[in-house]
């Protein structure tokens, strides 16, 4: 009889505040980032495996469509894993997979199904019958293998992912989380997407990654993003808003100044996303009321802000940013963090 595992498993996308923008070796970093995952956006897998002597097959399903276009990717995807879970060599691979928000709205669809993928791929093996002496590295291992990002989407809250002197047990190969040393200032953050352009970026990641390769600012780039790190774990220790506010808004508008300065060049931001951004700062010079704001590389904003803060910041965001946004389209997020 042919014995068939199946296992559901969903994970988080997460948020760059330390962008991680260049890779070296198989998918590490070129320097280390820090980022939260998301409460609401997840992406939600169900995998079923069917153990048998033939080689791997692999059929994959999105939201209720094959998508056959996927099946390279996830190829070399279970090549480069083969060796962390050898039962991959062979068998059949059934994966359906759907996420909680739309598509191309600023969030990062990456991440969460790799991670998915990754905590479902390594929950079979155990119920095969190995067993994983470090399951939580191991699965943001994988994760990292599918898409960088992802190996911060596999746990909850903050991650740090890249070696750091800061911290001694972080890694190049896996994101570990620094939840403990977080203050509470920093556990109840609002994400609100402003949805500047739906539709696909200009640029894929892959690319954007690439040129780094040969980028004139590189190594001051990783110097600054080194810095930026320490910076950074100090402030959420300390829970000091302002000084996260200015790496966070730093760290955004170098990601896009390295676009624009790479060759060839790209510029990823909107008229309206510039718009958006000067209306959020004089909002918070005239209000004084704490906010920040980040992007990843396209035109759409994270607005991020404490949760005590909601009753004076959304209805800014309804009246003054909403109409930059198309569709006046606004996802609401927050950080999803773990409580014990």
């Amino acid at each position: 009889m042919q014995q068939i595992i199946k296992t559901y498993q969903d994970a988080p996308s997460n948020i760059a505040i330390v962008k991680y923008w260049g890779k070296k070796g198989l998918q590490e970093p070129q320097n280390p980032s820090v980022s939260f995952t998301l409460s609401k956006a997840l992406t939600k897998t169900n995998v079923q495996y069917e153990l048998t002597d033939n080689k791997l097959n692999i059929n994959f399903i999105f939201e209720g469509k094959e998508k056959d276009s996927f099946i390279p990717k996830l190829n070399f995807f279970i090549k480069n894993i083969e060796h962390l879970l050898p039962y991959l060599k062979s068998g059949n691979l059934f994966i359906e997979t759907e996420n909680t928000f739309p598509h191309s709205s600023g969030i990062a669809s990456s991440a969460s199904s790799m991670a998915s993928l990754a905590k479902s791929l390594v929950d079979i093996s155990e119920k095969i019958g190995n067993s994983h002496t470090n399951k939580q590295v191991l699965i943001s291992e994988i994760a990292r293998l599918g898409s960088g990002s992802a190996c911060r989407s596999t746990q909850e809250g903050w991650i740090l992912w890249g070696k750091t002197p800061v911290i001694s047990e972080s890694s190049d190969a896996y994101g570990i989380s620094v939840n403990t040393s977080v203050h509470s200032n920093f556990e109840d953050l609002q994400d609100s997407i402003l949805v500047i352009r739906k539709g696909s970026k200009a640029v894929s990641s892959t690319v954007g990654h690439s040129l780094m390769n040969n980028h004139p600012y590189k190594q001051g780039r990783i110097n600054q993003a080194n810095s930026n790190i320490a910076k950074l774990l100090k402030a959420l220790g300390t829970g000091d808003f302002e000084q996260f506010a200015i790496i966070c808004e730093e760290e955004a508008l170098s990601l896009h100044a390295l676009m624009m300065s790479s060759s060839p060049g790209y510029t990823l931001m909107a008229p309206e996303t510039l718009e958006a951004i000067n209306r959020i700062q004089e909002f918070r010079k005239n209000s004084q009321v704490p906010l920040t704001f980040t992007l990843d590389a396209g035109p759409n904003i994270h607005l991020i802000y404490q949760k005590k803060h909601i009753r004076l910041i959304q209805p800014f965001i309804k009246e003054h940013l909403a109409p930059l946004c198309e569709d006046q389209t606004v996802i609401y997020d927050e950080i999803s963090m773990q409580t014990n």
